[in-house]
């Protein structure tokens, strides 16, 4: 039975993580699902708008500022993914707070003629009025194309 360890051993790690005493009251689901409504050349440093919202329970997104505001503490599950055209890249870094905490690349300056998509899933714990947004890795003009280009956020507990 050594593959029902991992499990046993993650969700312990959680529980020491996360206060589960607030586990067993009434929850409001918070989710959302959003992308980028047209292809978009963002600048370098700035924020990335996913401004067509296809989900939005709770409304803990802002399509208008890009970003995903914690309503209360809790562990929460991001995921996040671009498609870069044939000679462009991108590199979305998950950011909370200012700090990144999770990075992929969709790069594809010498690919030819080949369409390079991207993603990443991260769980974190975040607190009341924690902000999480995407923006470059390396603070580079971005050419990202629409609605291959997601940002979805959910919290689990």
């Amino acid at each position: 039975m050594v593959c029902m360890r991992y499990p046993i051993l993650l969700w312990l790690a959680l529980l020491q993580l996360y206060d589960v005493s607030g586990i067993c009251r009434s929850f409001i689901p918070v989710a959302f699902q959003a992308e980028m409504g047209s292809d978009k050349t963002i600048a370098s440093g700035q924020t990335w708008i996913y401004d067509k919202i296809i989900t939005n329970v709770g409304n803990g997104y802002n399509s208008t500022t890009g970003e995903f505001f914690a309503p209360e503490k809790g562990l929460y599950l991001f995921a996040w993914s671009s498609l870069s055209d044939p000679g462009k890249q991108s590199h979305a870094g998950l950011v909370v707070n200012g700090k990144m905490m999770g990075r992929q690349g969709s790069n594809n300056i010498n690919g030819g003629h080949k369409w390079v998509t991207a993603g990443n899933t991260i769980i974190l714990v975040l607190q009341e009025g924690d902000h999480v947004y995407i923006k470059d890795v390396h603070d580079r003009v971005a050419e990202l194309l629409g609605p291959w280009t997601t940002f979805s956020g959910v919290q689990l507990a």
